[in-house]
């Protein structure tokens, strides 16, 4: 649910399936059998609208004989097989025929184009999917793995290079992915890419497209290569990361207590073909300004110096060179995520790049299809008195605080060069607004009716 919200999901096209694919399933297809559970569902609304009680269906598939038995038996002790499909599937390293992927998710979605529990309901895409060769294959909303760690058998043998411990008692199908692909990594590195691989083939297919990771320089490669992925390079939104850590908990004298050292860490990914949003917490920007204050000269109403303040920015965006920047002046909520959380609405100016806005419909290379309504950046600049009384010159101090978005490197880019010249500008301290306000008070003392000496 808090993936669906980094993408359009009010939107018709991104209404949810209630479907999702536990790619290597193991013994007891457990990510399954949680998410079919009602704590499940109720975490899974997207909004307080969101109220019907429709059921999750999974797919869960696996390679081993011996897991695909012991997981049928423990859907059916569960009696949840109408709701989980467990599935044997040949192991197909991946390769390309054509423009058909082959690959653990490809396998995956054959089966599920054969299962009644994933009849797939005709939408306005179906004639284009047909074009593109997926228009017989159901939607889902995600896709789940925790994939094999090791490229090889020996892997697996040989004792763990620090301790020296043995490895964790796993079957050859459970633990080992090698690919056909001789270019190609095996491991989790290898599992993951050959659902990338898949992934392109079916896109919007499947909304979200996820996976645990074991090794933080696993993570690392498999970022880079979504980085070259057709349909999401560049956009930061379209990938996401989370890091989870295990603690070791043991009991003493009655008491659960954390073992401070020898914590577990592992990473998951999420990548998704499917246009993010513009205000999303995975694209903003933390670091550099975040904020600064500019004194006003106020006589009566302090929200006149609200509207000073706002009038500059507006006047500064209008002007930076060699961009042309849209304006948007309202009150809004500062709210990362976009959503409203019942805070009190604030004076705001929105700039974003003009062309973006339907005003013209030139691109620039660093464009992709995928990119936010709002383009390769949103900057929101929150106007608010940052202390109720005057100070001892008569002035009013307005804080303006920023929240900004990049959805790519060139978004970032243009971030920094708008902000860095911003407290000068608007609180006309820096050289060029020095030069100018010491013009006028020169013209203004030429005039011998305005200038007593």
């Amino acid at each position: 649910a808090d993936l669906y919200r980094f993408c359009n999901a009010g939107d018709a096209s991104h209404d949810l399936q209630y479907r999702g694919i536990d790619i290597g399933t193991g013994v007891s297809a457990i990510y399954p059998l949680l998410l079919t559970t009602n704590l499940f569902a109720k975490c899974s609304k997207l909004s307080c609208n969101d109220t019907q009680s429709t059921k999750w269906k999974f797919l869960a598939t696996d390679i081993d004989p011996v897991a695909i038995e012991s997981a049928s038996k423990n859907v059916h002790a569960n009696q949840l097989q109408d709701e989980i499909c467990v599935a044997l599937v040949e192991q197909s390293p991946s390769s390309s025929t054509g423009n058909v992927a082959r690959g653990p998710l490809y396998a995956a979605m054959e089966v599920a184009k054969k299962e009644s529990m994933f009849n797939q309901v005709e939408d306005a895409d179906a004639k284009q999917n047909d074009e593109l060769g997926v228009g017989n294959y159901p939607k889902f909303d995600f896709v789940l793995t925790n994939p094999p760690f090791y490229a090889t058998v020996e892997e697996v043998i040989i004792p763990r290079a620090g301790d020296k411990r043995s490895r964790t008692d796993i079957s050859i199908n459970e633990g080992v992915y090698s690919s056909a692909n001789v270019e190609s990594e095996g491991g989790e590195v290898g599992f993951i890419e050959a659902i990338i691989h898949d992934s392109s083939f079916f896109q919007h297919h499947v909304t979200w497209y996820t996976s645990l990771i074991a090794k933080r320089s696993s993570l690392d490669s498999i970022y880079q290569k979504l980085q070259s992925v057709e349909g999401i390079w560049g956009n930061r939104g379209q990938i996401r990361t989370v890091e989870f850590q295990q603690d070791n908990i043991y009991e003493e004298n009655g008491e659960r207590k954390k073992k401070e050292h020898n914590a577990r860490v592992r990473w998951g990914i999420a990548w998704s073909f499917e246009r993010a949003v513009g205000r999303v917490r995975s694209c903003m920007v933390r670091g550099g300004l975040q904020s600064f204050v500019v004194s006003i000269p106020v006589s009566d109403d302090v929200i006149d110096a609200v509207n000073e303040v706002s009038s500059r920015l507006i006047t500064y965006f209008d002007g930076v060179r060699d961009l042309s920047l849209k304006c948007i002046d309202e009150y809004r909520e500062p709210n990362a995520d976009g959503t409203t959380n019942g805070s009190v609405k604030e004076r705001c100016i929105t700039v974003i790049e003009k062309r973006f806005n339907g005003a013209s419909t030139a691109r620039h290379e660093q464009d992709n299809t995928n990119l936010p309504h709002e383009g390769h950046f949103v900057m929101d600049a929150f106007v608010s008195i940052k202390n109720t009384h005057q100070n001892s010159s008569d002035n009013v101090d307005v804080e303006v605080c920023l929240e900004m978005f990049a959805h790519t490197t060139y978004g970032m880019m243009l971030v920094n060069k708008i902000r860095g010249q911003m407290p000068g500008e608007i609180g006309r301290t820096n050289r060029r607004w020095r030069r100018l306000l010491k013009r006028q008070l020169a013209s203004s003392c030429s005039s011998p009716p305005s200038c007593k000496s």
